[in-house]
């Protein structure tokens, strides 16, 4: 097949498994809507489900990569049931479990990084080999998160702004009357709340448009309060049952 890399992997199947794969959310209305795709693959965790199932079937080396034994594996299919994220597929021709090897044997013959790194044309994929105390602070510094932290597995795929799939977000513009004409309003500080306290905050921007992020995925009440520098222009409560655009709202100064 082209993708058999001895001592890696066995041949893959070229069709229907997916060792990098693009999942896609769409979010709000028109006229905001933000459309993500989010590369998922396996995590090589570093408390890999699959490699204490493996029990020798599934090891990880020293630098973190996790290796499915293409021969010590054969015929086990509940390794592809330990996986939480489903990363993990079942080769039927040839009873095997397979999943993503980093490219651990381009690495292991002088690739600098992984192929879906070398081949993403927009950088939007970078892999760093770092010790935890590095990664600690990278993860701090650039606000990365893992999908699905409650598993435990402490996964070694990071992602940046992975709010914008998983959360939902709300959105609208400010206008006033100003000489006869209604104007956007930048510089308008909309705060977000609820009974336990503020939960966003964002300012309006030169079309008077403002964007509140990071909201629990599920419906929830909510207060809308809306300040210049001097005093609260007016709140409202609204009801957020998906990410949405609610509209213009035009204040009085």
């Amino acid at each position: 097949m082209g993708n058999d890399f001895p001592g890696y992997a066995a041949p893959q199947p070229k069709h229907g498994h997916h060792w990098i794969e693009l999942k896609r959310a769409e979010h709000g209305a028109p006229p905001m809507i933000d459309v993500v795709n989010v590369p998922t693959m396996c995590n090589h965790c570093a408390d890999a489900p699959c490699v204490k199932a493996g029990k020798g079937a599934v090891i990880q080396r020293e630098d973190g990569i996790v290796i499915i034994d293409p021969i010590k594996a054969r015929g086990r299919r509940d390794i592809v049931e330990s996986c939480p994220y489903h990363a993990v597929w079942w080769n039927e021709e040839l009873q095997l479990p397979q999943a993503w090897i980093f490219d651990a044997h381009l690495l292991d013959n002088g690739w600098k990084v992984p192929r879906c790194e070398q081949a993403c044309p927009t950088a939007a994929i970078r892999a760093v080999k770092i010790d935890d105390a590095a990664m600690e602070e990278l993860i701090k510094v650039e606000q990365l998160e893992v999908l699905n932290p409650e598993f435990g597995t402490r996964p070694r795929v990071h992602y940046r702004n992975l709010h914008r799939y998983n959360r939902w977000f709300v959105a609208g513009s400010i206008s006033a009357q100003v000489n006869g004409m209604e104007e956007c309003i930048e510089g308008i500080e909309v705060r977000l709340s609820n009974a336990d306290g503020e939960l966003a905050k964002a300012t309006t921007d030169a079309y008077g448009e403002f964007r509140l992020v990071r909201l629990p995925p599920e419906p929830a009440e909510y207060i809308l309060e809306f300040f210049n520098a001097r005093r609260q222009l007016f709140q409202k409560n609204i009801v957020v049952e998906r990410s949405e655009y609610l509209g213009n709202y035009c204040v009085d100064f």
